[in-house]
């Protein structure tokens, strides 16, 4: 891998530009990208496996939660992609918010009355800098679909999220990155009358991984009837 690592250096420009995304669910989305670090979000192949489970949870939406929004693809396709009439970003890393708000300015919707941005981290507890998704909760209209990526925070943000999942029409779509993680993270939505799948990684992630180091990398997906 690092062989093919140090080919795709010398033959990919450096640097960081507006693409138009070429293929997948953001397809015709511009977003200000590096090909060394982010080609398969710019070929469409990022998280192919939860590309068919994305169109299925997000279908008929009116809010969408992303929890974790980084460079602000999955907000980006909320927003361009599904009916939501409320989108929500959370993002408590600063670094990234140039990066975020570059990308919506790219799509013209860095105005968006439909778009709400949170630098807050999500917790199970209510202080200044941490707050409970419940606090949201009386502006969540259902279907809603909520992804979250947060490298080790989802049973807490999860136990933070009584009220919300205890409405109808509540989707989640999460990355889960220990083995420990997602046995809690499937209990708890269990607990609540969700159904649960896992989504494994495809057998060819073995010849094109996506290189995070990380204990795991794969998805749950939950929903309730």
């Amino acid at each position: 891998m690092r062989l093919v690592s140090s080919l795709k250096n010398a033959v990919v420009p450096s640097g960081r530009k507006p693409r138009t995304i070429v293929a997948g669910p953001c397809r015709g989305i511009v977003m200000s990208l590096s090909l060394r670090t982010q080609t398969q979000l710019y070929l469409g192949i990022f998280e192919k496996e939860t590309h068919t489970w994305l169109a299925r949870l997000s279908k008929g939406i009116k809010t969408a939660i992303d929890i974790g929004a980084a460079y602000g693809e999955y907000t980006l396709y909320f927003l361009m992609k599904t009916q939501a009439s409320k989108v929500f970003a959370f993002e408590p890393d600063v670094s990234l918010s140039p990066y975020l708000y570059e990308n919506l300015k790219l799509n013209g919707l860095d105005q968006s009355m439909r778009l709400e941005i949170s630098h807050k981290f999500l917790g199970a507890s209510d202080g200044d800098q941490v707050v409970p998704l419940d606090s949201i909760e009386s502006s969540v209209q259902a279907p809603c679909l909520i992804k979250m990526d947060v490298d080790g925070a989802e049973e807490e943000i999860l136990n933070g999220a009584g009220k919300i999942n205890g409405l109808p029409g509540i989707r989640w779509l999460i990355e889960t990155h220990s083995r420990d993680l997602e046995v809690a993270c499937e209990e708890i939505l269990r607990a609540s009358g969700f159904q649960t799948r896992i989504i494994l990684n495809a057998a060819w992630r073995a010849f094109v991984p996506e290189q995070r180091p990380i204990e795991q990398n794969r998805w749950l997906a939950a929903w309730r009837i």
